[in-house]
């Protein structure tokens, strides 16, 4: 059975180690990211409104691909820098009716981990609506 970026940790490590192809990827998305610490971070609602997904299954897949996604740029603030990413929030005028002002623990994933998180969750759903249903993405709603 060949490798491809859905089953190996390599194939995707690959992808994510070229920045070339990272700056590329990351201008198709149209990602509106929150700038911290000199990068762009996005917070999991994001990346399941992006998805069209639920937020546990994210969180299905940071259990999932944990390890992975922390080497690739998934964290976990607390404290202090809970409390930077909450100003550059609140300065960005950002709608903070999407942002729980008393969360004391909050997961952010750079470019890298989105993407990384992408590459399996979005052969997931592909397979997913073929498998339900034979129409395509309408399987998906």
């Amino acid at each position: 059975m060949s490798q491809d970026l859905t089953n190996s940790s390599t194939q995707r490590q690959n992808i994510l180690n070229n920045p070339f192809a990272l700056q590329e990827i990351e201008k198709a998305t149209h990602i509106q990211g929150i700038p911290f610490e000199g990068r762009s971070v996005v917070l999991k609602e994001q990346v399941a409104a992006f998805f069209e997904v639920t937020g546990r299954t994210v969180d299905n897949y940071l259990e999932k691909f944990g390890d992975e996604l922390r080497r690739n740029g998934y964290e976990v603030l607390r404290g202090k820098r809970l409390k930077e990413l909450k100003k550059e929030i609140s300065e960005s005028g950002a709608n903070e009716t999407d942002f729980v002002t008393k969360t004391t623990v909050l997961g952010i994933f750079d470019f890298r981990a989105f993407l990384n998180l992408a590459i399996p969750l979005k052969a997931a759903l592909e397979g997913w609506c073929f498998i339900g249903d034979n129409q395509g993405a309408q399987g998906a709603g």
